[in-house]
């Protein structure tokens, strides 16, 4: 779940960044076509510039106008700038000193130049966001590899050396250990290390017979094994330093023990293993010199006793360690060297393509050089018009556009969303130029590793093809081999469907067709007849079927008011080209019931599936009827729900008038209490009054509150109590009176 997050949010944070470049991009191509700036750039021009249209330019004139910018316009570091002045500001002042201070304000003052000349150009910007993938650490497996390639020079280089001891020669940037203060175990040291010298030379000389070579072998398997430990040990106290050109002769080697450390090489075994020192990044590791500079370099003694010899070496042994240099550290480096990540492209109408201008080294119409001046990797290449149109021109400048550069970028698909809005309005132009991308990539030669035809966009080998895919037809032309496997092209791929999956595209499969593909289907039905069948566990039972065994979808007729349905009852609705003939689709809630009201036929109508709770399930949307009956169910159904109104107001009135007479119940039998047991509060009156008495406000609110009692009794004409007392008793009831009498008893009351 962490790894999820962690890379959800690594990529989010990737497309931020390359928004934020892609805006910055948009604000310096706008500053670019001030009127002001362009005033200005107009008018330094020579004047054979000017005279010559912009549908006459050609890349002769494009070179000529640009050696005469190299030779007008310098660089100069030194010159200042205010952070309160604006880029406009900047540029003005750039002008009237016909300097710019770096690279990017003179491909902005020659931008200017160009657009000037009314000549459609680009700001290209190769884009270096953060990358969408962390990078592997490649530094723990280049160590591994090279102790597995060379055990014996690197178990020299880690063994500690005595004063005048030949020692072969180790790559630039390793150090042997400081032994000069170390004297235990040095004869033991040096017996292991003769035997080690001893390895390495049989296998540097070639054995006299296969004896010695045997004897040679368990005798190093047996050296590395007692030594591993002790090697991985002083690996770990190696610390890093990086070297400036000043003091190489200060320092023999790159690295040295870290302080602290260095008295503890001769009894490694018997010390605990300190923690390791981080180590400098990429180019300071190199791997160990090759066999021929140790047999060269063996034989020198060291210049100070205990310490190595200084990394004194001809031309010849630097150029062989310059072979040797880790593809990793090679990288990192590229990766680190800041170039010119912007130049400019000029459309050409005579010749009707996009001519590439990098103004800063003097280069037209070559994409590789603009690569090879680029930071590393290209990634995003972009192309900013005037007008604000975007283009990604990637492709253009890129050689392994179709390898590794693909798999570093974004999704494709919201990349294209997000450069959706600023598409030039030049369709035809933008055309050709696809073309002229499609072209390029066509005539390089094959690929010749077997990893990159995994989703190649032009390319496909058979073990690559997934589990819907195949390749059609089967008498494809062949485009080459790759380690004695056909090469086919990427259009010759072609994506199957079951009949199922066909049917929700409009299609159905053609009478007596053979599946062109078997595979195992994965579905409930599927898994169930599995289950009840154990011999058809690994039967391939789903067929695949290709477009080019497919029709288009006919649907049927209604015939005598009758929708015509499917297997279930039901309508297949995926597509509107599925509607019956002779049917209408209303989207109307609970048009079914209206319809068995009026005997009508009327189906419900899919148009697909919901997959959730391990299951199918149907996605509903309206209801489909015939034609000749849509006007009668609309207004049979606009009267239903005028009568289903209707009856809402009427109950939503008698809840409301029933909450009111609960309401006026209450009150009354609340009065008809107070009435009633009103004496024993009323006795106890006058013995309060009697003891203390109240006073005036008091006094006040309790003739009030009998006031209003006997207001309320006058005025509710069931409150007859009173006058019921008053008169004459008859000495005789019959049983209804005595029922009328006692139908407002609360039942305690009739006890």
């Amino acid at each position: 779940m962490m790894k999820r997050f962690s890379k959800e949010v690594r990529e989010d944070t990737h497309k931020v960044h390359l928004l934020c470049l892609l805006a910055n991009g948009f604000y310096r191509s706008n500053i670019c076509n001030q009127p002001d700036l362009l005033a200005i750039g107009l008018s330094i021009v020579p004047t054979r510039f000017t005279r010559v249209p912009p549908q006459d330019v050609d890349a002769g004139y494009l070179s000529n106008l640009v050696k005469w910018f190299v030779g007008t316009f310098t660089v100069n570091a030194d010159l200042s700038t205010n952070e309160q002045d604006g880029l406009q500001t900047t540029l003005e002042r750039r002008f009237a000193i016909y300097s710019a201070r770096d690279d990017e304000e003179l491909v902005h003052i020659f931008l200017l130049i160009l657009r000037a000349l009314q000549l459609p150009t680009r700001l290209v910007l190769s884009l270096q966001p953060l990358p969408l993938k962390l990078p592997t650490a490649k530094g723990k497996k280049a160590t591994t590899e090279r102790s597995a390639e060379d055990p014996g020079s690197s178990l020299e280089t880690s063994s500690p050396v005595a004063e005048g001891q030949t020692k072969p020669k180790t790559s630039k940037g390793t150090r042997q250990e400081d032994t000069s203060s170390k004297s235990r175990g040095s004869t033991s040291a040096k017996g292991k290390k003769g035997k080690a010298a001893a390895v390495g030379k049989r296998r540097r000389e070639p054995s006299s017979s296969g004896e010695e070579e045997r004897k040679a072998g368990g005798q190093e398997e047996e050296t590395q094994r007692r030594r591993y430990g002790r090697e991985r040990q002083v690996a770990s106290r190696v610390s890093y330093k990086e070297e400036s050109a000043s003091d190489k002769g200060s320092s023999g080697s790159d690295f040295e023990l870290s302080s602290g450390e260095a008295h503890h090489s001769s009894d490694e075994d018997s010390e605990p293993v300190l923690p390791r020192q981080r180590r400098a990044p990429g180019p300071q590791r190199t791997k160990v010199g090759s066999r021929t500079d140790s047999r060269t370099q063996s034989g020198r003694p060291s210049k100070h006793p205990g310490f190595p010899a200084a990394s004194t070496s001809s031309s010849s042994s630097k150029s062989k360690q310059g072979k040797k240099i880790s593809s990793d550290g090679e990288g990192a480096e590229r990766r680190k060297a800041a170039g010119v990540d912007q130049w400019l492209e000029v459309f050409c109408e005579q010749e009707e393509k996009w001519v590439c201008v990098d103004c800063v080294h003097g280069v037209v119409g070559q994409a590789l050089a603009c690569y090879k001046y680029a930071t590393k990797p290209m990634t995003y290449v972009v192309g900013i018009d005037g007008d604000g149109s975007v283009r990604d021109v990637t492709q253009r400048y890129d050689p392994a556009w179709m390898t590794a550069t693909r798999k570093c970028r974004v999704d494709a698909k919201w990349w294209a969303e997000t450069l959706r809005p600023y598409q030039s309005l030049l369709v035809e132009r933008e055309k050709k130029e696809d073309s002229e991308f499609q072209a390029k990539h066509l005539g390089q030669p094959l690929p010749t590793v077997i990893g990159t035809y995994k989703n190649h966009p032009l390319y496909a080998l058979k073990r690559h093809l997934l589990k819907y895919e195949a390749i059609y037809p089967e008498t494809a032309a062949i485009l080459g081999y790759c380690r004695g496997e056909a090469v086919y092209s990427r259009d010759c791929v072609h994506t199957l469907h079951s009949r199922d999956t066909w049917l929700k595209q409009a299609r159905v499969v053609r009478l007596g067709e053979v599946p062109y593909k078997m595979v195992k289907g994965y579905s409930n039905r599927a898994r169930k007849a599995r289950l009840a069948e154990p011999q058809l566990q690994d039967q391939n039972d789903l067929g695949l079927f290709g477009k080019w065994q497919t029709e288009e979808y006919q649907p049927p007729v209604a015939v005598d008011g009758k929708v015509p349905r499917n297997e279930f009852g039901n309508v297949y609705l995926f597509l509107p080209s599925m509607m019956p003939v002779g049917c209408v689709q209303l989207n109307l809630p609970n048009l079914h019931r209206v319809a068995r009201k009026l005997d009508i036929d009327c189906v419900q109508a899919i148009t697909g599936f919901d997959f959730h709770k391990g299951y199918s399930h149907p996605i509903t949307d309206g209801y489909i009827v015939c034609e000749e009956y849509k006007d009668v169910l609309l207004a049979a159904w606009e009267n239903e729900q005028a009568l289903i109104e209707k009856r809402e107001k009427e109950k939503r009135e008698k809840r409301a008038l029933g909450n009111w007479k609960l309401l006026a119940r209450g009150l009354l039998i609340r009065e008809r209490l107070k009435l009633r047991y009103g004496d024993e509060s009323g006795t106890g009156a006058p013995q309060a009054h009697a003891g203390g008495g109240l006073s005036s406000d008091e006094e006040e609110g309790t003739s009030s509150q009998a006031e209003a009692s006997r207001i309320l009794a006058a005025s509710w004409p069931q409150n007859r109590e009173a006058e019921e007392e008053q008169k004459p008793k008859c000495s005789k009831k019959t049983k209804r009176e005595k029922k009328a009498a006692a139908s407002h008893l609360f039942p305690f009351e009739k006890l």
